[in-house]
């Protein structure tokens, strides 16, 4: 069966991460020096904290694998364990994305260069 505070977390950064999404959207003026209200993260049932950042903080965190808490609030092993296998899933996925294009582009490079 599911964690139950791995779903709840994971559903709150998929908020978080919508809500990043609209204010570069609809290009809101001065969105990125004004705060914006986040959801913790922390995954528990019962929280219903949020957290004021500024995009570019906000933008900073997420870019460090870091998740948005309310103060005194933590992760818990299982869901740090699971957040870093979700992070090194999708690096790994960039990677290889990159590691094809590549090879396209070596193999077509090959092709034109080739006499006809």
């Amino acid at each position: 069966m599911a964690d139950k505070r791995t779903e709840s977390s994971a559903a709150r950064e998929d908020v978080n991460r919508h809500l990043r999404m609209a204010v570069k959207r609809f290009d809101l003026s001065g969105a990125e020096e004004d705060t914006w209200d986040f959801l913790c993260e922390c995954g528990a049932t019962e929280c219903k904290e949020w957290v004021t950042l500024p995009i570019k903080e906000y933008e900073a965190m997420r870019a460090g694998g870091d998740p948005i808490l309310a103060r005194g609030h933590a992760l818990s092993r299982n869901q740090n364990t699971r957040r870093k296998a979700r992070s090194l899933v999708e690096d790994a996925r960039a990677l290889r994305a990159q590691a094809e294009h590549q090879v396209r582009r070596t193999a077509r490079n090959l092709r034109k260069g080739q006499p006809e």
